[in-house]
């Protein structure tokens, strides 16, 4: 057996085992029907065939399909039901489809639209989490090879993107950091949860509007980011130099924005120091023009 990303490749002589073609899951060969969504099982190659012809997923905002479905999981009725409940209670429409299989009669999976597919996925792993109680406190579900880490969409060779959820894939520290500005910028809020550690330490300077020092990803978004758009009218943190450090990565830049109540505009320069640790953002330090900032939220 030879390896590649999506891992045993069968040599001459045939293929020991088979894959679902729809979530990527590899079994023994007389294995004809997928055990976590009721596909169909092929050989690997013609599983890769299916992706190769695929079409190409369009950028986000290009001719994207917004009715789109992801398949978010394969159970039992009863556990499909209490997530459709969840999903519910969070805003988010989801379908749920009997699986074909004469082996799987009383298993079903549920579908979101592309666009709650970031969020379905966390909430599913919230519930599976709370089934499990205190074995699931260090849960981290592992996907097979060839799938995408936090959906487990199939991916083709050489994918930079995942095509179930844009989660972009094999980056660098530099490239999850540049990736979370532009999260930040479409106020993507499941992406930018994504790139922060949950106990991210984010610390802002002191005289800096909102300056201290904050623990946890959520407390960063709703303290910082939401407080920074409810004072500020299109403020923006744009960087105009990166240094790359590897396990640290730093940005250099300028804010820009107007005061919402004095309606003083400001530009002040900023760098901004990220560690990072298995793709994601551990710790942030700021450091800011803090004098131009508080002057524009001065009254006259």
């Amino acid at each position: 057996m030879d390896l590649d990303k999506y891992g045993p490749v069968p040599t001459a002589g045939g293929s020991d085992f088979v894959v679902c073609p729809e979530c990527g899951s590899e079994f023994q060969p007389h294995i004809k029907a997928c055990i976590d969504c009721g596909a169909a099982t092929v050989p690997p190659e013609a599983a890769r065939a299916r992706v190769r012809d695929r079409p190409a997923a369009s950028p986000p905002g290009e001719d994207e399909d917004d009715e789109e479905e992801i398949a978010i999981r394969a159970e039992e009725l009863e556990w499909i039901e209490d997530l459709r409940e969840l999903f519910e209670r969070h805003g988010i429409s989801s379908r749920i489809e009997a699986l074909s299989s004469s082996y799987h009669q009383h298993r079903c999976k549920i579908l979101v639209a592309r666009q709650d597919a970031l969020r379905a996925f966390e909430l599913d792993r919230e519930l599976l989490r709370e089934r499990l109680g205190e074995e699931g406190a260090d849960l981290a579900e592992l996907p097979p090879a060839g799938a995408c880490p936090f959906c487990s969409s199939t991916l083709p060779a050489g994918t930079v993107e995942c095509p179930g959820c844009r989660l972009r894939l094999g980056e660098s520290n530099l490239e999850v950091v540049k990736a979370f500005y532009e999260a930040l910028g479409e106020q993507n809020r499941d992406l930018v949860l994504h790139l922060l550690d949950s106990e991210v330490e984010w610390i802002q300077n002191e005289g800096f509007p909102g300056g201290g020092r904050y623990t946890g990803a959520e407390t960063v978004l709703t303290e910082v980011f939401a407080a920074l758009a409810a004072e500020w009218k299109d403020w923006q943190a744009e960087v105009g130099r990166w240094l790359d450090a590897g396990e640290s990565i730093v940005a250099l830049g300028a804010y820009r924005g107007t005061h919402r109540r004095t309606g003083r505009s400001m530009t002040a320069a900023f760098a901004h120091v990220y560690w990072l640790r298995d793709s994601q953002i551990v710790r942030f330090e700021q450091y800011a023009d803090t004098a131009k900032v508080v002057v524009a939220c001065l009254d006259d």
